[in-house]
């Protein structure tokens, strides 16, 4: 089988006014099947998003089949059949392991004809091995399907009693697989999260860098104006030049270090292995299937400023049904990864330069080291998804990257299972009713055939929301008091700033020696909600521990970050499942109401009300992925 490398462009669409476009002669589709008098039959294959493929039968045995077996193949091609080149070659293994086996048989069917249900069995008994029920149902009605296209006078009758009978499997329905609790979600998502702002954080520095040398080379001296003439003519023309290795072997002094070749170009581009975490991102952002995120499309149009309007599609949805008109709510600029608009307008920036040089219709655009399939010519730029959906890299390479996914024993990271993920925390959050704007199946659909076999959905299901939120809330104010019984309580400074440092006392009453208090009040152990006086390493837990840690000190300076972190908490009540909510935020939560503005009085309170931070404070938990995201 061979894949065509050539992206083409959709087909023009109809629309109210506009016909679609005929032919200027009489038209002839090119035929699908090709059976030549000498040489070897090949069936040709179009997708329905252009993709072609051509299934060659030479070397096969049994020849007098291959033309009967290539035309029913050719007759499953089309609406809710085989639409994909993926699907087309599922149905072409299926050819290739039957005639395999056949042609072992001590009497092979010398024509359909002669195919007996006992060959058939024994076909069965041979692919059962090493197969689980759901594949050896999916393997057969591939089987099924095929020889249904073949007429029925040339199948004996209990050849046509088998294709025809209902499996039992098929009664069952087994259902897809459920999907990661919560705190494994949350790991994917931070590791993804982690990988996206690396990527973000390498091109942009190359980006500016092209941008200082284009608008004044004389600030760049040494190493930095040559990196950046260098990164200036690799933008403008695409081409990455071969890079040398540094080798005291004389013989391999003159060979191209390949490695350092794909360094320099991922300072502008994207790579083959920054697709993955982008992917996995973008399912967990917008709940949409991987497919859908692999095909999103560079055509867009702005809304106000406040969304974005794209074509998506939507597979295994039928074949008149794959296009679906989405607008994505952009975000505030520090929201930007959290929201599906951001995150595609982050992904076609990403991208763009790339795009230049590979004029891929979609928004993904990768560098690779070499020239075949058309790669010479673009410099080796190419659209990742050109001829399959596959990723170049595996999901196993990049998890064993990750170190926040490495304590999770015998965890494989399923793409299916983390959308699942996404539409239960979806439909949770909003009481078992998807919005529209959220959901990418029909209700029925999504409880049916993602949902209902999630053990979380149904544990869920049988709670009373009243109940859950009272558990929820009493489960937060248990762990803050079981926090401070482990580890002490945050101090609390209370009284003007300039007030504390006159007071002789006030390092034995909290415990701590004359410096260390001086660089609390002096702000030198500032951290986001708190001073920190921890000096023997470098904590990395989430600053929200800090309204639980002995370790933690907060004055009236840091009051106006604290009522800024209240606000925004107040806000995320209404928008966030309350479970969630009270697990991730309840501890600040109580710490600062119960524990913090109790000991300051309303004056101090009105005063550091009246000084609170414009700036949002709460992406200060997540990391780097909420920096400064003017460059996108």
């Amino acid at each position: 089988m061979t894949t065509s490398p050539d992206t083409q462009l959709p087909a023009p669409r109809t629309a109210p006014g506009r016909g679609t476009v005929q032919p200027d002669d009489i038209y002839e589709p090119p035929p699908m099947v090709e059976a030549p008098a000498d040489g070897a039959i090949v069936v040709h294959f179009t997708g329905k998003d252009h993709r072609t493929a051509e299934f060659s039968f030479e070397g096969l045995p049994l020849p007098e089949l291959h033309e009967d077996l290539a035309r029913a193949f050719a007759a499953r091609f089309g609406k809710n059949q085989l639409n994909t080149v993926a699907s087309a070659n599922g149905q072409w293994t299926v050819i290739l392991r039957l005639v395999r086996f056949l042609g072992t048989l001590p009497c092979p069917p010398r024509s359909l004809s002669r195919l007996t249900g006992a060959q058939l069995k024994r076909y069965r008994m041979h692919v059962q091995a090493g197969m689980n029920d759901r594949s050896l149902f999916e393997h057969f009605k591939l089987v099924h399907s095929l020889l249904r296209k073949i007429p029925a006078d040339q199948l004996r009758p209990e050849v046509l009693d088998a294709i025809w009978q209902v499996e039992r499997v098929d009664q069952r329905r087994v259902r897809s697989k459920p999907g990661y609790d919560d705190a494994t979600f949350h790991k994917i998502v931070t590791a993804a999260r982690s990988s996206v702002v690396d990527i973000y954080q390498r091109i942009r520095e190359g980006e500016r860098l092209v941008a200082r040398i284009e608008s004044d080379p004389a600030q760049l001296t040494g190493e930095e104006l040559a990196r950046g003439a260098e990164l200036a003519e690799i933008a403008r023309t695409g081409r990455v030049p071969h890079v040398p290795q540094i080798s005291d072997n004389w013989r391999s002094a003159n060979l191209p270090d390949n490695a350092a070749r794909v360094r320099t170009a991922r300072q502008l581009f994207l790579h083959h292995d920054d697709i993955i975490p982008l992917v996995v991102f973008g399912v967990a952002v917008t709940g949409r299937n991987a497919e859908t995120i692999k095909e999103l499309p560079v055509e867009h149009r702005l809304l106000d400023g406040q969304a974005v309007a794209l074509e998506i599609v939507k597979r295994r949805r039928g074949a008149d049904r794959w296009f679906e008109e989405v607008t994505w709510d952009i975000g505030r600029p520090s929201d930007r990864l959290k929201s599906a608009g951001g995150y595609y307008l982050f992904c076609e920036r990403l991208a763009r330069r790339g795009r230049q040089f590979s004029r891929s219709p979609l928004i993904w655009s990768v560098w690779t080291n070499g020239t075949k399939n058309g790669k010479g010519v673009t410099g080796g730029h190419k659209n990742p998804f050109d001829i399959r959906l596959n990723f170049t890299s595996t999901l196993i390479d990049w998890v064993r990257t990750r170190p926040e996914l490495r304590d999770l024993p015998d965890f494989v990271l399923d793409l299916n299972r983390l959308k699942t993920t996404v539409d239960r925390i979806n439909t949770r959050a909003a009481g078992g009713h998807l919005p529209s704007s959220t959901r990418s199946n029909t209700q029925d659909v999504l409880f049916r055939n993602y949902l209902a076999g999630d053990p979380d959905v149904q544990d869920w299901a049988e709670d009373v929301v009243t109940e859950a939120l009272e558990d929820a809330e009493d489960a937060a104010r248990t762990a803050y008091r079981q926090a401070r019984r482990a580890t002490g309580e945050l101090k609390v400074l209370t009284g003007p700033v300039d007030e504390a440092r006159r007071d002789a006392g006030i390092a034995a009453r909290i415990g701590l020696d004359e410096e260390t208090v001086r660089e609390v009040l002096d702000g030198d152990r500032d951290t986001a909600f708190a001073a920190c006086t921890k000096t023997t390493d470098d904590c990395r837990d989430s600053f929200l521990t800090c309204f639980a840690c002995r370790n933690a000190v907060a004055t009236a300076s840091h009051l106006p970050a604290q009522l800024a972190l209240l606000d925004e908490l107040a806000d995320l009540w209404e928008g966030t499942d309350r479970e969630t909510w009270w697990r991730r935020f309840g501890q600040a939560w109580l710490a600062i109401n119960e524990d913090i503005l109790p000991r300051f009085t309303p004056q101090e309170r009105a005063a550091a009300e009246a000084s609170k931070p414009a700036d949002r404070v709460l992406p200060l938990l997540d990391g780097p992925s909420e920096e400064d995201t003017t460059w996108v």
